[in-house]
């Protein structure tokens, strides 16, 4: 679909319905103060503008914020979800824009109940719908997307269906298409687009937006969460009827309760509630991998005995468990204050733009991490806040995130917004605890460690397999004279210490991996076992060895401290 979108959207000028679509756009942005930059495109004439369509103002302000905000207002639920994406891009935008965009809200008004029942009916087959016992006509809530109505089955069982708005997604496509369009124009037209990726930003968009308008994605999310949580008593995730589900109808088991506000309202003790939130915010992102894209509190319902339900699954972020890895790194630097390992980590987790000043870099990341870490008591570290800052600040080095990284500190960013409205005195760092322990009790088990092993020794052996193809055909490019080097003195010296030190960290690794063999040879021999690991003495000393070699191997040497 999105590959459909992209080419589509070179050929934007030649479909009428997208012309039209197309300068409704630029219409708004024109009237919002945007037209100098619309001015410097290759179809401003297609558009009807000429060169000097009103002065730039200050890109950073406040006031261009709220004027960015009201057009997307305007312009209608993309661009409302775009906003909503691009408020949590420090990387992308300066704050006072940022904070403009996080208002963004989708206020509109619900649509007939007679076509939310033609949707129903163009959707379910007359079986599924005779499941359907009664629906309320007043919807539950309205959005830009869907909105959501009551029902009881016939079995008695009270549900929500949520209804996708008809015409919606052909909206939407004709948007991103005009988006991307514009995209490719505004990095044709002004190099600072360039350097972002705003192409890349409007395809991750279309991408996320495409997915949270198939509700069958959202049915699969909610699935997952309630078999991450099935262990977990005080989460409830509502079940899903798969047979009364479609691409544009969702029907979930209806769950009732109060927003925290309420809660606060009737002057009950919310920290029971509270904790349970974090517990289920920490356990997404710090041992599942998978967590809810928005988890703000109008996500969640207070049940009783300290319960929540989360609802809205269609927005998720998924950590790999080497982008899980790296944040264990981060996090572990934290809260020992090691800066330079904080940088290290961060730059492992980046995916460079062009050349990059690592040693610049590292001085960016180290100031930036000073003034949140050194001195300040890990009661008051605040971890979204300082992985916000690092994201906005490797933008000057050509360095982006990851998008599901992006979308991880916004979560953690979600967290504590939550404890200082709700719950000042908590420590969100204290409540993190347990989980990160749990992740590096994960990463160090023996059959993660295992794995690794087999990992590393499959990538040397498809390495060391393609030498043989790889080096005569170097060989013959450098005696044919199409391979040419051309290095001064100082660049030799460079790529020397900058072999030396791999060449360090490939031994340390290579001892690591043998001492990691090692010891799981000798677990299947009959030795004597350490009761409290489970595992012979000596498989645990060549793991302890392992571990070291393997944790020494994945740092880059530093020149201040060579070992």
């Amino acid at each position: 679909m999105l590959r459909t979108l992209v080419a589509s959207s070179r050929a934007l000028v030649s479909g009428a319905k997208d012309v039209a679509r197309l300068r409704e756009i630029t219409a708004v942005f024109v009237r919002h103060g945007f037209g100098w930059v619309l001015a410097q495109l290759k179809i401003r004439r297609e558009i009807g503008l000429d060169e000097h369509a009103g002065a730039r103002p200050d890109l950073a302000s406040a006031e261009t914020g709220r004027r960015l905000a009201a057009a997307f207002s305007e312009l209608g639920p993309t661009f409302v979800k775009l906003g909503q994406i691009l408020s949590t891009r420090p990387d992308l935008l300066p704050a006072p824009i940022i904070a403009e965009l996080t208002a963004l809200q989708d206020n509109v008004a619900p649509i007939p109940f007679s076509a939310v029942e033609a949707q129903i009916e163009r959707n379910l087959t007359e079986a599924a719908r005779a499941r359907i016992d009664t629906i309320e006509p007043e919807p539950l809530a309205a959005a830009s997307i869907a909105q959501v109505h009551r029902a009881e089955l016939e079995d008695g069982r009270k549900v929500v269906l949520k209804v996708q708005r008809p015409g919606i997604r052909r909206k939407i496509e004709s948007d991103i298409s005009i988006m991307l369009a514009l995209a490719q124009q505004l990095e044709d037209a002004f190099e600072e687009a360039q350097a972002m990726d705003i192409v890349g930003v409007v395809q991750g968009f279309a991408k996320s937006i495409l997915q949270e308008i198939d509700f069958r994605i959202e049915a699969r999310n909610l699935d997952r969460f309630r078999r991450n949580f099935a262990e977990v008593p005080s989460v409830v995730v509502p079940a899903v009827e798969k047979d009364l589900s479609t691409a544009e109808v969702l029907c979930m088991e209806f769950i009732e309760g109060r927003k925290f506000s309420e809660v606060i309202e009737a002057g009950e003790d919310i920290g029971p509630w509270v904790d349970t939130y974090f517990d289920a915010a920490y356990k997404m992102l710090f041992i599942d991998g998978f967590f809810h894209g928005d988890l703000h509190p109008g996500n969640v319902f207070v049940l009783d005995e300290g319960r929540l339900a989360i609802i809205d699954c269609g927005m998720v972020g998924r950590l790999s468990p080497t982008m899980q890895d790296k944040i264990i790194e981060i996090l572990h630097a934290v809260l020992n204050e090691d800066l330079e390992a904080v940088a290290r980590t961060f730059y492992a987790l980046a995916i460079p733009q062009g050349p990059v000043d690592y040693e610049a870099f590292e001085r960016d990341v180290m100031e930036i991490a000073e003034q949140y870490l050194v001195g300040v008591p890990l009661s008051e570290i605040q971890i979204g806040a300082l992985f916000g800052e690092l994201v906005a600040g490797a933008t000057r080095h050509r360095v982006r995130m990851p998008t599901d990284f992006t979308m991880m500190f916004k979560a953690i960013l979600t967290t504590e917004g939550l404890a200082k409205t709700l719950a000042p005195d908590v420590d969100p760092l204290d409540l993190a605890r347990p989980f990160i322990e749990e992740m590096v009790k994960r990463r160090y088990s023996p059959e993660r460690l295992r794995q690794v092993a087999l990992t590393d020794l499959g990538m040397y052996q498809r390495m060391l397999r393609s030498l043989p193809q790889a080096l005569p055909e170097v060989l013959r490019d450098l005696k044919d004279g199409k391979l040419a080097v051309g290095l001064s003195p100082a660049t030799v010296e460079a790529l020397g210490e900058i072999e030396r030190r791999r060449a360090l960290q490939n031994g340390r690794t290579a001892v690591g991996v043998a001492c990691l063999l090692a010891g799981t040879f000798l677990w299947s021999l009959d030795l004597p076992v350490w009761p409290l690991l489970g595992m012979p003495y000596a498989t645990a000393v060549f793991y302890a060895l392992a571990t070291a070699f393997l944790w020494r191997g994945r740092w880059p040497v530093s020149r201040r401290g060579r070992s």
